[in-house]
């Protein structure tokens, strides 16, 4: 890793394991100058961070520390002590993080270093789908409500349309700027109160909807902290290009029953109804569109210089699998995008998930498929005839570090 005058002193006092020294600097440094964050050294201790706050939370977790310490085959079964790892912050790291170093579960730093969190509101923007997949599939069904009630942390879900082009959903967002949408319990807000501070978090094609937002409505940049992208298809997806070729030239209106037909060649099942709102405004085409790669690759082109110099500091998180790892529905997929990258979450690859810019950092590669790393295990009903739909991935935690971090930082408090 290249290290430059700005972070010398920075990784000394880290290799001697002076993490509140460090922690210290790296605030002071983004302080004086938000394109601090664009040093390798320093995009490289936000990720290790990140990784040992999502460390110390999960291994809070009996229920993913019970996971993690289980051989993977092994894992749904009761196994004595004995036949354990004995470490959880050791089975956290080698289940739920792909390919991260020893050092990382070795190295134990301090709590996070931050007064309180307040001021600050996570409007939270969902992908493709949401809401389709089973009544309950959005981003952080459980998790965001718990967030709030135990720590007082405001979470508003921008209330996205789950099936329409990216520009479109600039409404949806600009509304939650408002306080208008969806609070963390997925029910409409009805006494709308305007966020101060925020950070934003954009799963699947939350993400795009936000960069376009963000090219559009400069008005806003300011109130903006930070921006987790969540297995974001900033770079697009080879997958929805084989779909939108399907569809191209087919009548995208219809019936209800009709839609669902049509968008199964995408989840490999038919579409819960329960969760259907807005129906008027479904624009399939316009939404498949806008996740093409050459649209996508496109996009980041023409507006990755501007988006660099936001100064708003961007956070990956991407996801990784393998076939057998994945729902069966959703097997194919994920046999086709091995062959652009093994590390694939069984919709984007690793470059389709990163945005191309300085001020961005990657923090984590979760073991975890896609629908993993953001929805809740699904209905019963389901799980039954379709494998690893339980979703075990600690999600609670990689919010917590999440948040932590940004305060850390000194991005919010």
């Amino acid at each position: 890793m290249q290290i430059t005058e700005l972070s010398r002193e920075l990784a000394s006092r880290e290799t001697a394991g002076d993490y509140l020294t460090v922690i210290a600097g790296v605030r002071e440094r983004l302080s004086a100058d938000p394109a601090a964050f664009k040093d390798p050294w320093i995009k490289g201790w936000v990720g290790r961070r990140w990784r040992d706050l999502f460390l110390q939370e999960a291994v809070k977790d009996p229920d993913a520390v019970e996971y993690a310490s289980k051989p993977p085959l092994l894992a749904p079964v009761p196994l004595p002590s004995f036949l354990k790892n004995s470490n959880p912050r050791r089975a956290i790291a080698e289940r739920f993080l792909k390919d991260a170093p020893a050092s990382e579960w070795q190295t134990e730093m301090p709590a996070a270093q931050y007064d309180s969190i307040d001021n600050t509101t996570l409007i939270l923007c969902g992908g493709l789908l949401t809401g389709l997949l089973h009544a309950d599939a959005h981003s952080f069904p459980v998790e965001a409500d718990k967030l709030y009630r135990e720590r007082g942390w405001r979470t508003l879900r921008a209330d996205v349309h789950p099936m329409r082009s990216c520009q479109a959903n600039e409404a949806d967002i600009e509304a939650a700027f408002r306080g208008e949408g969806l609070d963390a319990q997925m029910k409409p807000i009805v006494d709308p109160v305007p966020p101060d501070k925020v950070f934003m978090l954009g799963y699947s094609k939350g993400a795009p909807d936000i960069l376009s937002f963000l090219v559009h409505h400069p008005e806003y940049q300011k109130q903006i902290k930070g921006v987790f992208t969540w297995g974001g298809a900033m770079g697009g997806s080879y997958t929805a290009d084989g779909v939108y070729e399907q569809i191209k030239n087919l009548p995208t209106e219809g019936s209800f029953e009709y839609i669902s037909t049509l968008l199964a060649v995408i989840t490999g099942t038919m579409l819960s109804k329960a969760g259907l709102r807005r129906f008027d405004e479904y624009d399939i085409k316009g939404a498949m569109n806008d996740l093409r790669t050459e649209v996508r690759e496109r996009f980041n082109a023409e507006h990755a210089e501007y988006l660099d110099s936001l100064g708003i500091p961007f956070f990956a998180l991407t996801g990784a699998t393998t076939p057998l790892e994945v729902p069966s529905i959703q097997f194919m997929d994920a046999v086709r995008l091995s062959a652009f990258d093994a590390n694939n979450d069984m919709q984007l690859t690793q470059k389709q998930a990163i945005l191309p810019i300085g001020m961005n950092a990657h923090v984590a590669m979760a073991h975890a498929h896609h629908w993993d790393i953001a929805y809740a295990p699904f209905p019963v009903a389901m799980r039954v005839a379709i494998p690893n739909l339980e979703h075990r991935w600690p999600r609670f935690a990689a919010l917590v570090a999440s948040w932590e971090l940004l305060a850390e930082l000194g991005l919010i408090d």
